[in-house]
């Protein structure tokens, strides 16, 4: 009894259990794995709440801890960061985890998943009166027999979909949600070269190599999110958001002339996409190289607004700088147009950069090593002079997701006059395509 109040002043929703019961349910007709107070496996499941963010501890009959944080496809467990791929929930009650990526986690844990409770069993337990009875019928000599019960229906097997964008919907308990089919991608969002076996005048120059290899072309901003502003050489108003999409179409056609490249884009018009939709795409088609495409610029009060120019590439990592941190602050404010408690997100916590750190670990490398190819054959072309370094590192939102080697470009800037006759000129657009073309096959030839 002196542990009860002892809990309500250390000011956390944490709960211990003994044993930990493990359940198959499904989410959106995904298989997922739910961890419930209650007899079962040995463990201790562990919740509480962290920077406004519920984490889950769950512990198995070996010395290892698993650690969840709510909505967060990836968890932490002897002192490595594991991809969940699919985002877990924690609640204040339970865990649920996808069952694809959870399998040998349990295992690793010393936890098996038992065979949950006949269906017939909980429904009755829960919708049944008190008072209800089981139906009998009467033998031949007029006594009760208890009716012998129908055999059990086959479960249909569990469909395989990729769940929708967003978050989660709050789960019920015991609910096993419809399936709900989800085609990714959908034809108005993504746009493909030509087939494979289309030839062009300049395929032959470049040796084939096995397999197709995907990349997935980003053209930044879109539709209700304009993006960065400028004014082109005719005094007209020019926005980001069509800088980057003439940018990727032209790149898109210069990929057509590799042959084993395919490309994939998030979006080929002027349509508004989320930041996570975008390499949820990515991840959905199995990109081999993720290419997001961007313009930058400097606000309208700055004393250097005409003075400042270049293109820059960007890795996915916490900005050192203050000019990549602003950068980085101009890009992520495209969040706010999104809908929901993520719009008021200004950049990554300390927590998602934690658990960052699996993606950043596998993917950092080639991307590295794909920027660079960019900033030397785009320093070389010469129609946007190169910032700084040309190579720079930031916390984009676009990039946090993607199951694969990434870059974001910044082009130039929109604020700069010799930089916005660059970006607005189809014939110098078409010449920034074809360097950053030529540095991704250069890239997928010798990719190691």
């Amino acid at each position: 009894m002196r542990l009860f109040p002892l809990a309500l002043l250390l000011g956390t929703i944490s709960t211990s259990f003994a044993e930990v019961s493990i359940r198959d349910t499904t989410v959106l007709g995904i298989p997922y794995i739910r961890f419930l107070a209650g007899p079962g496996n040995p463990g201790n499941l562990k919740i509480a709440e962290e920077r406004g963010v519920l984490r889950a501890s769950l512990e198995g009959s070996s010395d290892s801890v698993l650690v969840i944080f709510d909505r967060n496809p990836f968890a932490q467990m002897s002192g490595r960061t594991r991809p969940l791929v699919l985002p877990p929930r924690v609640t204040k009650s339970r865990l649920v985890l996808p069952k694809a990526t959870s399998l040998s986690i349990l295992q690793h844990l010393g936890l098996s998943l038992g065979k949950p409770p006949e269906k017939s069993d909980s429904i009755a337990r829960e919708s049944s009166p008190p008072s209800a009875t089981k139906p009998s019928v009467t033998d031949s000599s007029g006594n009760a027999a208890q009716a012998s019960p129908s055999p059990p229906t086959a479960r249909p097997p569990e469909p395989t979909t990729i769940p929708p964008s967003g978050p989660i919907p709050p789960l019920a308990p015991d609910v096993i949600d419809p399936p709900t089919p989800v085609t990714v991608p959908s034809p108005e969002k993504l746009a493909s070269t030509p087939p494979e076996d289309s030839e062009s005048s300049s395929s032959a120059n470049h040796p084939e190599k096995k397999g197709l290899f995907t990349v997935v072309i980003d053209a930044g901003h879109g539709g209700k999110d304009p993006g960065a502003m400028g004014k082109d050489a005719d005094g007209e108003s020019f926005q980001e958001k069509m800088a980057t999409l003439e940018v990727a179409r032209r790149l898109r056609d210069e990929l057509s002339h590799y042959k084993g490249i395919k490309v994939v884009m998030t979006r080929d018009k002027d349509v508004f996409l989320e930041l996570a939709e975008r390499t949820r795409i990515s991840n959905a088609v199995k990109g081999d190289l993720f290419v997001s495409l961007h313009c930058n610029s400097l606000p309208t009060n700055s004393k250097h607004r005409d003075e400042v120019n270049g293109f820059m590439v960007y890795l996915l990592r916490e900005a050192k700088d203050a000019n990549d941190r602003a950068i980085e602050r101009r890009e992520n404010e495209a969040i706010r147009y999104e809908t929901g408690e993520r719009a008021k997100k200004q950049s990554l916590d300390p927590v998602e950069w934690m658990m960052l750190e699996h993606q950043l670990n596998l993917y950092t490398k080639e991307s590295e090593r794909l920027a660079g190819q960019v900033v030397k054959n785009l320093s070389k072309e010469g129609t946007v002079a190169k910032e700084r370094t040309g190579a720079g590192q930031a916390g984009f939102f676009v990039l946090v997701g993607a199951l694969m080697p990434s870059v974001l470009i910044e082009m130039g800037y929109l604020s700069n006059t010799h930089d916005i006759g660059a970006l607005s000129d189809p014939a110098k657009q078409k010449r920034i395509a074809f360097e950053i073309a030529k540095s991704i096959d250069e890239f997928r030839r010798t990719k190691r």
